[in-house]
């Protein structure tokens, strides 16, 4: 077994820390470094092991269509796999003009991601979405042009490819891609976490009087965070306040949330590392952190 035919790659974005690897990695030997469900909690850890080359196992030969996930080729009608994907008709999804959609060239050296919005489509002929824009500027797409396309429904995170069957400016700018065989379905969990850099600001209850602090949130879900610290916040069990400013496609949410602290350890940079559970989120909160992890998931997935 070598990592040129049977395993891919593993991307610093692939890793959440403090949280169950899904999948067991492997050298580029293909020698196991660590089972699945190993628990990576310094960045210095992850960094260590993509330098020297990280691999895990392929799910499947197509290309890597999904959110942090890879595409498996199948056939049409629903089915699911033991990663909680499954392959879904695109007419079963419940979707609705003016849906966002999220588009990457399907090349090795396209970096630039793209939003653009669901105009319709017509089972088994094509879907049309407008025209990409970047800084208020059309942007060139050519026809035969290859994308990765990605969307989010309900709960579910969704990805398939195609390609441009038609880029026309009458009536108004718009593409036709072509309709999908199959589309990638994934439900992202509520423990779902995803890499952030975000300075926040903490409130300790110290003795009588509150104490605020800077502090750093580098990974987050919709029930918990990891938040580093050059001191620590507090033990097991102490409660904690955070607030932080997350963008939401341009719009700014002031996020105040209660939470607890359930482990601290240390870092290889003298950090101090907190893991915390989110206790209580106001129903706005809850639904800003939602789609706030379903963006970061779109923008880090490959």
């Amino acid at each position: 077994m070598t990592p040129e035919t049977r395993h891919i790659a593993v991307r610093r974005s692939d890793i959440g820390l403090g949280t169950p690897l899904p999948w067991a990695v492997y050298d580029n030997h293909g020698n196991l470094l660590l089972k699945q469900g190993f628990v990576l909690e310094t960045q210095s850890q992850v960094d260590a092991l993509i330098e020297k080359g990280l691999y895990r196992e392929r799910q499947g030969g197509s290309a890597n269509i999904g959110f942090r996930r890879d595409g498996r080729d199948a056939g049409d009608g629903a089915s699911s796999d033991s990663s909680g994907e499954r392959i879904v008709p695109l007419d079963e999804i419940k979707l609705a003009i003016g849906d966002p959609f999220q588009i990457q060239a399907q090349t090795d050296q396209a970096e630039s991601r793209y939003y653009v919005k669901l105009i319709g489509y017509l089972k088994g002929r094509s879907v049309m979405v407008t025209m990409p824009e970047v800084d208020g500027r059309l942007c060139f797409v050519r026809e035969g042009q290859a994308f990765v396309v990605r969307f989010f429904a309900g709960r579910n995170a969704y990805a398939f490819t195609a390609s441009v069957l038609r880029s026309s400016n009458i009536p108004f700018p718009h593409l036709h891609l072509s309709y999908p065989s199959q589309v990638r379905g994934l439900m992202v969990r509520t423990g779902e976490r995803v890499p952030v850099r975000i300075i926040c600001a903490v409130a300790i209850q110290d003795d009588t009087r509150t104490v605020t602090t800077a502090a750093m949130l580098t990974n987050i879900s919709v029930s918990g965070a990891m938040l580093s610290a050059k001191a620590r916040l507090g033990n097991k069990g102490d409660l904690l306040s955070i607030k932080f400013r997350v963008d939401i496609r341009e719009i700014e949410f002031l996020a105040s949330i209660d939470a607890t602290i359930r482990y601290v350890s240390g870092d290889d940079f003298g950090e101090i590392l907190h893991g915390v559970q989110f206790a209580g989120l106001p129903n706005d909160v809850a639904i800003a952190l939602t789609a706030f992890v379903y963006q970061k998931l779109a923008e880090s997935s490959r």
